[in-house]
């Protein structure tokens, strides 16, 4: 019929867009702020997408060519399985460069026995998944595709109450998240279209083509959500650029003494000079400056001043 094929052609061509929109948004993101966190965030699109035109698209020629081949309807069910999870590795990946993302931007530092834990446990259920298949202890219903689709949506609907976690409890420390833009309230609105755009999927054959095209439409379109979020708020920040100390101080959640101390290492004062205007110990001064650079996320003095002057054009 060539309402369908003109239809899955749309839906190809958008989400085909919407993969590189996605991925250049990603790119340009972390070239304009230069932050390791944006550079998980570039990987997790190329995983993700690469899993999506794989999963989707991939699927849906190979099965055309199996279609083809006159094979009996259980070796067929079985394949319609088996051949998206051999493209669940891009998409665990992609998981684990969103937790990190949602961990890193919030202060929390990945330890060694999440990451030895993440993939294995995943392998596993994914090895577990294809033996009870095999074995026919889980018996593939009569529509496989909305079998699978199903039980990805449920592991990512896990996957994704983990990364809001972060945004729930943030590290006092915290200052990226605000600084990109994608703060509590963002996530929450994530949350949300990716429980929408669950629930969709679920069912995403219910009405046929129609409905099938519009949840893969829906299914890029959302993935694209944080990139474009970030790159919204890069834009509102270059436009409004030389906010005052003040603003520059809530901004990085600074005290009125680290306030203080910004000036006075602004203005070229060594710690002791400090210390001395201060009426404070030297010690006292160097604390403070490691809490200082830990907020703004610099590592030396002169780029503590650049940053100011950046953000406000001067330090009066």
């Amino acid at each position: 019929m060539w309402i369908e094929s003109i239809s899955y052609i749309i839906a190809f061509v958008v989400s085909a867009g919407m993969t590189v929109v996605g991925i250049m948004i990603a790119y340009q993101n972390y070239q304009r702020y230069k932050m390791p966190v944006l550079s998980t965030l570039l990987y997790q699109q190329i995983f993700l997408f690469s899993f999506y035109i794989y999963g989707i698209w991939g699927n849906t020629a190979l099965r055309l060519i199996i279609s083809d081949l006159n094979f009996n309807p259980d070796l067929s069910a079985k394949l319609a399985v088996f051949i998206p999870i051999i493209g669940i590795p891009f998409l665990v990946v992609s998981w684990f460069m969103l937790l990190k993302f949602a961990f890193n931007l919030n202060a929390y530092k990945f330890t060694k026995v999440f990451i030895w834990g993440y993939f294995p446990t995943l392998v596993v259920l994914i090895f577990v998944l294809a033996l009870l298949i095999h074995k026919q202890i889980l018996q593939i219903p009569e529509d496989p595709d909305l079998f699978v689709v199903r039980i990805i949506v449920a592991l990512n609907l896990v996957i994704h109450l983990f990364f809001i976690y972060p945004f729930v409890y943030p590290k006092q420390s915290a200052t990226l998240d605000k600084e990109t833009g994608f703060t509590r309230k963002w996530a929450a609105l994530y949350l949300f279209i990716v429980v929408a755009q669950s629930a969709i999927m679920s069912v995403f054959n219910i009405y046929g083509f129609v409905s099938t095209s519009l949840a893969i439409i829906l299914l890029f379109g959302s993935s694209v959500f944080i990139p474009v979020k970030i790159l919204l708020n890069s834009q509102l920040q270059e436009s409004s650029k030389n906010i005052n100390f003040d603003a520059f101080c809530t901004l990085y959640e600074i005290s009125k003494r680290e306030a203080e101390i910004i000036l006075e290492i602004c203005s070229g004062k060594s710690n002791k000079a400090i210390a001395e205007k201060l009426f404070i110990t030297l010690q006292t001064v160097k604390d403070h400056n490691h809490r200082i650079f830990t907020k703004t996320g610099v590592k030396s003095r002169v780029q503590l001043s650049n940053l100011v002057n950046e953000k406000t054009g001067n330090t009066n």
